[in-house]
Order: C-alpha cells, then structure tokens, then sequence
C-alpha cells in the first residue's frame, strides 16, 4: 500500500482589486436585471392599455425618389415647344400623303419615318437626361415625422370596411372622389403590406379611416365592437398621423392621380381642422398637379356613361380653389377660361346621392370664379364702379337662379338620408354669404344714408345667412359640438363670413334691437370653433368684438331723445331670437359711429389682432373703404 505524499496547501490572499470588480460585475447585472424587468412591466402595459398594433410604417413607405431633374414633364398646352412641333409633324405627315407635292418613293418613306421620329420624341414623357447624370437617384427619402406612428387595430379595421358595404358612410357622401372599394383596396395595401406604399397610400388610409370612426352611430358600435372613449383613441392617432404626413410631403414630386388624391383629402382634413393657411397650400399643390395632369383639357368618351375617376377629383378640387382663394382675397390657381372639360351631368356624377346639391356647389365655385375677375381683381378694382354695380346685380340674379333651382329639385327629389342634410344647410348659407358680398358693392336705396348702412338685399341676405347658422347650432351643434365645429371651419373655408360685419354695421347705423339679438345668437352659435383653430378663434373674437360696438352703440343712442335721420332699411324684420332682447320701445338714435367713434369704441377692446390678421376676413367688405376721408 502506497502512502501519498502530503500535500502543501498554499494561502491564496485575495487582493483589494479583485473584490472591487466582482462588486461591480453584480451592480451590473443587477442594473440590467431592473433594466429588463421594467420593460416587461412596460410591454405588459402598453399590451392591455393600447389596441394599436406594433410597429411603424416609415420603413414600408417606399423611399425611392425619382431625380429631380428627371421628374414627369406631365401636360404641355398649345403654346409649348411640344405642341408647335406636333403641328409641324402633322403638316409634314399631310404633305406626305398629298399627291399635289412632288415627295415620292425614297424621299416619301424618309419623310415619313422622320415625322414619325420627331413626332416620338415630343411625345416623350421624360426629359433627356444630361451627360454623366444618373436619372434614378440613389438618394434615400425620409419620413422622420412617420417613426413610431400606429395605425388602429386590423381587426376593427375589417369589420369598419365591412360596415362601409353594408351602411353608406358620410365620408363617401362628403368627399364623392373615393369609393368603398378603393378605400378597402388601400387599406389593404397599407396592413398588409407585401411591398412598399406610397406616402400618399398612406395619407388616404389615415383620411379615410379618421372620418369613417368619427361618422360612425351608436348602432354601429355594437357592430364593430368597439367603445366611444376607444373611437376617441382612435380619432387622436389617427388625426396625429395626418398630421405627420402633411409634414412629411416633398415639394418635388411626380404629378399622379393617388397623389392629387391625397392632397385632395388632406387639404379637406385640414380645412376642416381649421388650419387655413395648411389647407391652402394643399389645395393650391392639388391645382397645380391637376393642371401638370392636363386634368382641365379632358375629353370625356361620349360611350361612357359615368363620370372618371380624373373628373371628379378634378371638380372636387376646383370647387375647393375658388372657395378658398376667394376667402383669402387670392387668385385661383385654376381659371374658368382655360377649362375645356366638360362640366358633369348628374344623376351620372352622383348617382347614390341629391346631385344638385353637388351641381348647386360646382355651380356657386363657377360664379366665385368670375366674381374674382369682374369685381375684385386689380383690374375690375380700377374700371368704372358703375360696371361693378351691374356685375354685382348680375350676380346676385344668377346666385339666386342657382339656389332657386337647388330647392326645387330637394323639394321635387327629396333627400332620403338625414346624412346629406348638412350639404343642403351649407349650400343655403354659402348661397346667402355670397349674396351679401355682391350687393355690399350696390350703394344703399336711402337717400343721405348712414355709411354704415347697406343695401336692402344685402341686409336680407346677412339676416338670413347668420339665421340658418343660428338654426343649425340648434340642431346639429346640440347633438355634435365637433361635428358642428368641423362644419363651421369648412364654410368659414369656402367663403367669407362677411354677412356679420354687415349686419353689425347695420345695426350700428339702425340701432335695431332684432339684429342685435339676431347677432348675440350668432356670436354663441360660431363659439365651437374659437376652441378648435387659431382661425376660427380669430374670427370669434372679431365677430364678439363687432357684437359688444354695436351693444355699446344701440344702449348709446336708446339715452338720445332725437328724431333719426337714417330710418330703418327695408320693413321690419321679425325673427325666432328677437324675444332674447326687450323691444317693447321703439329706440331712437343719431348719427352715430363715425371713423372716429369707431377709433374710440374700438381702442375699448383688447383685441391682440393685427390689421393683417383681420384683413383677409374684413378688408374687401368693410364701410369706410376708401369713401370717407
């Protein structure tokens, strides 16, 4: 039996260092094991709290840019290079075939394929590109507005284009440029993207569905499983998308049908919204591309029965332009004159709806057009203002012709869905807005007026634009604040709300206790939007500010015991919100508010409103505008 040697057991010290690090290795992973478990409680949450899917959109949005000196030429008129060459081609072609000309066999054939050869290459849709420059740029686009944006659930959102073939929705009606199909064809495209998708695509997906939710009744609901606070939720991404997306646009594009559309969409959104200037800058965007597009020169196939695609995006956009352009005091960008496409016919245009709702708006956008040219351009500005005179009565017959023939087909073709009923009330005020502006241009009936005062017709016309507004805030603005408000933002977008000043000046001058009601009520009735936009909270503080000069002035003159030299204009005017006010006495006043009692009145108020900013809504409509002294 072997004995083992003994062993010599060595003491291993331990050095200060060593400890040090093993501290700092289990501080360590202690940080990253609290680091990991509050992401889990993190994902945990964000699971049960939100019903929003994973993931981003910014890298299926395709980021390929064509080069910018590459981009589509798009629609050459008459006077271009292209077009001069096409109708020299097409002489030398006629010569050709002419057996008066002495051009034949080789000489023939040569000709010929040279016409054709040019003919080609005018209509070429891209430019060449010049030596040693690559055509399609490797350059990289992106959208860091987009990272990290949500869309809502797919689940909710298939049982939402389910609806969309069972029950017409609004947003088909208000908006007739899409249609259930090729919104859920969209769709489609951005959810279950197997290739990339246009800005655009996903600008429409996001417009689309923002208004579906917000359309939806408290039947529907139950249908598609969902709750008020969470198409709240939805309506709050959904409307940050968009607005991501109108941020995320490239001045530099190529003019195509999906991305008019979706300016189309967008500057609706945004007028909606109340974010004028935004929406501008679309619409005029949306003009110009429907012009590269040659959308305004289209011939319409005499076989086919409805309307295209093209056209109505087209007159969608059109009727938006005037209205717009008109509100700001600018030019249109698309001009009646060099539209040669022809107007659409209904019930082809709309079939599923009242088309003279949609003929009674193209019609108003027409004659905003030629309003623009005949009494407000620079031009029409310094002509005779006897010949504005007489255009403004012209006008005022056809836009009463135009509303006339609107009401006769509702009452002969009733609307039998409620939905179309907001159309019907904004036609009518638009009708009545724009009645006030052309008769502001005709001088007053009565002799040694107040320059405050109007013309009869236009004082009818301001009492009955501001009465239908008062009447749809009892109506739609009761049920719907937002709704209400959205409808408010979109005709304080298509034209001027210049029918309070009037009557406030009238009231001023008269001092008419039924308009000062008639004015209180319209104040309360527009109060939706100084909450919803910069904009409409400018034209609520004006509007109140015109409202407290003409309270002040109508409790001024009730303490003058003299007899009025500016009587009344027109008969009495009797309305539902006069009770509001006590005119069991007949008030008297003087001539009152002159410039400088104005300047007086008017320094009362701290209105923290600039010139500019009350000029797009008042300058073109104002009394004193450069008559007095």
């Amino acid at each position: 039996m072997s004995h083992r040697a003994p062993e010599k057991r060595q003491r291993v010290l331990i050095s200060a260092r060593y400890d040090e690090a093993m501290e700092s290795v289990d501080r360590s992973l202690r940080e990253v094991s609290q680091t990991l478990q509050k992401l889990l409680r993190n994902n945990t949450t964000n699971t049960q709290s939100q019903e929003t899917p994973k993931g981003s959109p910014a890298p299926l949005i395709s980021t390929h840019v064509s080069n910018v000196s590459g981009l589509t030429e798009g629609y050459r008129g008459d006077s271009s290079f292209k077009a001069h060459v096409s109708k020299v081609t097409d002489a030398l072609r006629d010569a050709t075939t002419n057996p008066d000309f002495s051009i034949t066999g080789q000489s023939l054939s040569a000709t010929f394929n040279a016409s054709q050869v040019i003919q080609n290459a005018a209509e070429s849709e891209e430019t060449t590109p010049s030596v040693g420059e690559n055509h399609v740029s490797s350059f990289k686009v992106e959208y860091p507005e987009l990272q990290g944006k949500m869309l809502p659930s797919s689940e909710i959102v298939l049982k939402l284009l389910r609806l969309t073939h069972m029950e017409k929705q609004r947003f088909f009606i208000d908006v007739p440029i899409i249609d259930e199909h090729e919104f859920g064809g969209l769709c489609q495209k951005v959810y279950f993207a197997i290739n990339d998708y246009s800005l655009s695509a996903w600008a429409i997906v996001n417009t689309g569905l923002f208004y579906l939710f917000f359309g939806l009744n408290e039947h529907n609901y139950t249908q598609i499983g969902i709750t008020a606070s969470e198409i709240q939720t939805n309506s709050q991404l959904l409307s940050g998308n968009l607005e991501a997306a109108v941020q995320s646009l490239r001045l530099c594009q190529d003019p195509s049908t999906e991305g008019c559309l979706a300016l189309t969409l967008l500057a609706t959104f945004c007028m909606k919204s109340g974010q004028s200037g935004l929406a501008w800058s679309l619409v005029a965007s949306a003009s110009r591309m429907c012009i590269d597009l040659g959308w305004h020169r289209l011939i319409r196939d005499s076989l086919e029965s409805k309307i295209s695609r093209e056209e109505r995006i087209f007159w969608q956009v059109y009727i938006m332009d005037k209205g717009m352009a008109f509100t700001l005091g600018r030019t249109p960008s698309i001009h009646q004159y060099d539209v040669a496409t022809e107007r659409p016919t209904f019930p082809q245009y709309l079939p599923e709806g009242p088309g003279y709702l949609y003929r009674g708006f193209l019609e108003f956008a027409v004659i905003v057009g030629d309003m623009h040219i005949q009494l407000f351009s620079a031009a029409a500005q310094r002509g005779s203002q006897q010949t504005r005179i007489e255009s403004a009565k012209t006008f005022a017959a056809r836009l009463i012709q135009v509303n006339s023939d609107s009401k006769q087909s509702d009452i002969d073709n009733p609307p039998l869905d409620l939905m179309f009923q907001s159309a019907t009330t904004l036609l009518d005020i638009i009708m009545h807005c724009l009645i006030t502006i052309v008769y502001r241009i005709v001088p007053c009936e009565v002799i040694n007026s107040h320059p405050l005062q109007c013309n009869v017709g236009c004082i009818e016309a301001a009492r009955e634009a501001l009465l239908a507004i008062v009447r749809g805030s009892q109506t739609v603005g009761q049920k719907n604040p937002t709704s209400w408000s959205m409808f408010l933002n979109m005709l304080f977008s298509l034209v001027p709300f210049a029918c309070f000043v009037v009557l406030a000046g009238n009231t001023i001058a008269t001092s008419s206790t039924e308009d000062l009601a008639l004015l209180s009520a319209a104040v309360t009735a527009i109060e939706p939007i100084a909450t919803s936009s910069p904009s409409g909270r400018k034209i609520h503080e004006i509007c109140k500010s015109f409202y407290q000069a003409a309270t002040f002035s109508v409790a001024r003159q009730a303490t003058i015991p003299r007899v009025p030299p500016f009587p009344a204009t027109g008969t009495p005017f009797n309305h539902p919100v006069s009770e509001l006010l006590d005119v069991s006495e007949s008030q008297l006043y003087d001539h009152i508010m002159a410039p400088q009692d104005w300047d007086a009145v008017m320094a009362e108020f701290e209105l923290g409103i600039g010139v500019g900013a009350m000029a797009s809504f008042m300058e073109p409509y104002m009394p004193f505008d450069g008559q007095l002294p």
